[in-house]
């Protein structure tokens, strides 16, 4: 414990003189910036790639369930959020130079860091103990390989440097524009930036955090006002808070600057990467099953190339095939019958709240270009190629399967290569599984999969021209005013 906190800090120490050093003398600044700036791509791959490794406090299910009914990990639960709370605010920080976020940066994430060094060894030990999950529960995994990811050395190192990294960053930062920082004085202004502090936080709230903070870890489906089923309250009022949500912020930032609307885009999206990715930490083992190939799945790795690369063609797939699809999805409510506070519920809500709104948000706030009719070639083009690569790939999983026997790869992307499955969401489609053609005894073709393509695309021409008709109407070019 001692040699932790003389490294950790003596390093801290030592590298705050030298940011101080190049700021008094002007050392290299602008080698400085790029450094910070990969400094942050590498914080963020760490924080992400964490997702993916065993943690004993973000699981599924639990065999003691008195963390929740004595609330003793709470605090620990608003430590890890306020650490997601970083991963969106210190690139806002540094790219955007937002001064609000340079703020929330400077004096809240700087505290934080501190405070994840001071409880350095809370955070080991629930990443350490057997009873996470993450990676380490593939079966395909040796018995050392599985030890290796609850190593206490490998866990301790890679937190340490996640941390380390977190905190020089909100150091720098802090000393880069110390001179600049400002506190409001009016209540109006003071407001406005506690909101957005607020705002910010809810909406990268981990989604495993509500069953501890509400103690609401349940597994009963009984009582109809606390479960989460298609048509009943919780399900409304989830449909209600997107259109409202949707709404007001549009209305909110509709005449902002293009650049505080992107950062909105941005914050919606890093909080859809975490959020959704979060389910790997506790699912349990990652089979083929759970791999990130629906159309909802890959939504966040198609939005976040659709904002760095600023394309055209990916925006309408995402606003026509991503959105559609997850409002379906939200409709149908195809999720975990249990507590709403449960986490695959909560990471359901979650996830397709955000799939349905970055794109429709990029189109409200006229972050891209208004839709043309030409444009419709754009989704039918994308969403084919996503298609046979989804044919392919579940073909072959499935293949899999049936020749193995061995249920890690059973899949049922887009609901065409399970039957059982699919036939309980719609029933009627049961006998088009039976009309099929089998490739080499390994490769199965069948009328389910034709059926899938074409409802979809039809579905999705016609949202196109209906976003098209609304989206478009009384508008004729883009917003883009000043705050």
């Amino acid at each position: 414990m001692v040699y932790f906190y003389t490294i950790f800090f003596g390093l801290a120490l030592l590298s705050t003189l030298a940011l101080i050093f190049t700021k008094i003398y002007k050392k290299d600044s602008l080698v400085l910036e790029k450094i910070t700036k990969i400094l942050v791509i590498v914080f963020m791959s760490l924080h992400f790639l964490n997702l993916f490794l065993p943690d004993s406090l973000a699981m599924r299910t639990f065999d003691d369930l008195s963390n929740y009914v004595g609330g003793e990990n709470i605090w620990f639960i608003l430590i890890r959020w306020f650490n997601d709370f970083a991963f969106i605010a210190i690139p806002i920080a540094l790219f955007f130079k937002n001064k609000t976020f340079i703020k929330f940066v400077s004096f809240f994430t700087l505290i934080i860091s501190i405070v994840n060094a001071s409880i350095f060894f809370k955070y080991i030990e629930v990443y350490t103990s057997t009873a996470g999950a993450g990676i380490m529960a593939l079966r395909f995994f040796s018995a050392e390989t599985k030890a290796f990811f609850i190593n206490p050395i490998f866990r301790g190192i890679y937190f340490g440097i996640e941390n380390y990294i977190q905190l020089m960053l909100s150091i720098f930062i802090l000393l880069k524009n110390v001179k600049t920082i400002e506190f409001n004085k009016e209540i109006k202004e003071i407001l406005k930036e506690v909101a957005v502090f607020f705002a910010t936080l809810v909406s990268v709230i981990p989604i495993y955090a509500p069953q501890f903070l509400f103690k609401g870890y349940s597994l009963t489906t009984e009582n109809v006002f606390t479960t989460f089923k298609m048509g009943e309250f919780f399900h409304i009022v989830w449909i209600i808070f997107i259109i409202l949500e949707g709404i007001i912020l549009t209305y909110i930032f509709k005449n902002k600057s293009k650049e505080t609307k992107l950062i909105l885009i941005y914050i919606l999206t890093f909080s859809l990467i975490l959020q959704y990715n979060q389910m790997f930490t506790g699912i349990g083992e990652i089979t083929t099953h759970r791999m990130p190939f629906q159309l909802c799945n890959m939504a966040p790795l198609f939005i976040l190339i659709m904002l760095l690369t600023k394309s055209e063609k990916v925006y309408h797939f995402t606003l026509v095939i991503n959105a559609v699809g997850a409002i379906i999805a939200m409709v149908m409510c195809d999720t975990t019958p249990y507590g709403v506070t449960y986490i695959m519920n909560i990471h359901y809500i979650a996830e397709h709240t955000n799939v349905i709104l970055i794109p429709i948000l990029c189109a409200t706030l006229r972050i891209f270009a208004p839709l043309k009719n030409k444009d419709v070639k754009h989704f039918i083009i994308g969403f084919t190629i996503y298609f046979l690569f989804i044919l392919l790939v579940g073909g072959i999983f499935t293949g899999l399967k049936e020749t193995t026997g061995n249920d890690y790869w059973n899949c049922n992307y887009l609901f065409m290569f399970n039957k059982e499955e699919t036939m309980a969401i719609v029933g009627f489609v049961g006998p088009l599984f039976d009309m099929k053609i089998v490739i080499a005894n390994f490769f199965t073709l069948s009328l389910t999969q034709l059926l899938v393509y074409l409802v979809f695309m039809g579905i999705c021409t016609g949202a196109f021209f209906l976003m098209k008709l609304l989206l478009n109407k009384n508008t004729k070019k883009l917003i883009d005013t000043n705050d």
